[in-house]
């Protein structure tokens, strides 16, 4: 979505804002039960209509960027050939289609995918006027994923780890145009011969700009039989959720590519137990990785989840109680924090039962009490590590929020929530202590 720069996940969109739909029109996109508009995670989709059965977004599959995931040896030949037809209907449905070598590149050319996908929509933003449009009205011009950052963002990230994870990303990253121009030539000549009045950026800059949308904007699909990245215009206005309530996939006859409401609201982690229809004003919302931590979302997508399931608390919090501290003593804390909807301190309780000892006749109250002191010893360390405290960033953020970048906004709201974390698991091991003496 265009909103994925946002450092803000956790809150749902209660309204749905007019937009326009003139770069839409020109591809052909029809929101027949949704429609843009502006909510808590920025610009997103929001149901206009409650009807299940009708599709929420549908954009004709002659109108999308589309790479086989798969080339070299292991590469579907009929993949290929359905991909290779999909630009063949460009000259019907957009007036002109990529040239050979581009297409070349796309279907056979043995790159990392969002590579590839960045030189189609290179070729797509200059060369078709409707693509122009898009991206000019709709896709951001630039984008907040934490390998863009400068050095003072990592900075304030107060994590050396996923500092130097961001900087060897950008640093592969930013190699990929000169491995284009040194190893295919001739897709650069054809990039390069596009007449196009309106942009006076360089090639090579639209390169980077491709590549970090076709980070923030690619999804899967099948056509031909084998997996393939698409980009399409009008879905990928879809905002992220680890509790998604839409799916989306290539029509059964492949003309065209859906966004559809998910009655059972499907996840890596489990289904509704009661269907949930749609309901005007809901923000439709798919998962972008059912298993991706922060650190990737902030990578590649340039936002955080607040209540990501799958951040992990550091293990110098855990280790000195892991396989010793029992089991049974920290289910009952995690009861107990569930009964009283402190729900992180319930997540950290969560994490230590995977580390927990499961026998039952293994340790007893002092050897509980005896991991909670040491595991205190070590989560207050931490705490006492970070250059700030949870107040001082807070404070930062109430007063400084308005003139920060998106990005540094994130970089501080990350540093903030794994204090947040921290204090969570101390909040557990109060009540795991408690539970040891009953």
């Amino acid at each position: 979505s265009s909103s994925r720069g946002s450092a803000r996940g956790d809150a749902r969109a209660t309204t749905a804002a007019a937009a326009s739909t003139s770069d839409a029109d020109a591809l052909g996109i029809a929101f027949p039960s949704c429609a843009p508009g502006e909510g808590s995670r920025g610009r997103g989709l929001f149901v206009t209509g409650e009807d299940p059965a009708v599709p929420l977004v549908q954009t004709p599959l002659s109108v999308t960027v589309c790479v086989p995931e798969a080339v070299g040896p292991a590469a579907s030949d009929a993949c290929v050939d359905a991909v290779r037809a999909l630009y063949a209907g460009w000259e019907d449905a957009l007036g002109v289609a990529p040239p050979e070598p581009v297409v070349d590149f796309l279907t056979r050319g043995e790159a990392p995918k969002d590579l590839r996908v960045a030189v189609a929509l290179v070729w797509a933003t200059r060369a078709v006027p409707a693509w122009r449009a898009y991206r000019r009205e709709t896709v951001p011009a630039e984008f907040d994923a934490l390998y863009l950052a400068s050095e003072e963002e990592l900075e304030a990230l107060q994590d050396a780890s996923i500092s130097r994870m961001a900087v060897g990303a950008g640093a592969n990253y930013a190699a990929g145009w000169g491995w284009v121009r040194a190893n295919h030539p001739e897709v650069v000549d054809a990039l390069e011969s596009i007449e196009n009045d309106e942009s006076s950026i360089s090639v090579e800059d639209d390169f980077a700009w491709a590549r970090a949308c076709a980070h923030t904007r690619a999804m899967s699909g099948t056509l031909g039989g084998g997996a393939c990245a698409f980009v399409v215009p009008g879905v990928d206005l879809a905002n992220h959720s680890f509790e998604p309530n839409a799916a989306f996939s290539v029509s059964r006859d492949a003309t065209s590519f859906a966004l559809t409401w998910d009655m059972e609201h499907s996840t890596t982690f489990g289904k509704r137990s009661t269907p949930t229809p749609p309901k005007r004003g809901d923000e439709v919302l798919i998962c972008y990785g059912a298993r991706m931590p922060n650190a990737l979302l902030m990578l590649h997508y340039g936002f955080l989840d607040p209540a990501n399931p799958n951040d992990q608390l550091p293990m110098e919090c855990l280790l000195p109680g892991a396989r010793i501290v029992r089991s049974k003593s920290v289910a009952r804390a995690g009861k107990r924090l569930s009964d009283v909807k402190d729900e992180r301190a319930e997540w950290a309780a969560r994490q230590m039962m995977t580390m927990a000892n499961p026998l039952d006749d293994a340790g007893d109250t002092q050897s509980d009490k005896r991991c909670v002191a040491a595991m205190r010893d070590a989560a207050n360390a931490l705490l006492d590590a970070f250059p700030t405290n949870a107040a001082a960033d807070e404070a930062l953020l109430e007063k400084e929020a308005s003139g920060m970048t998106s990005r540094m906004e994130m970089c501080v709201r990350y540093r903030l929530l794994q204090k947040r974390n921290i204090e969570a698991f101390v909040r557990f091991l109060d009540t795991l202590e408690e539970e040891a003496e009953e």
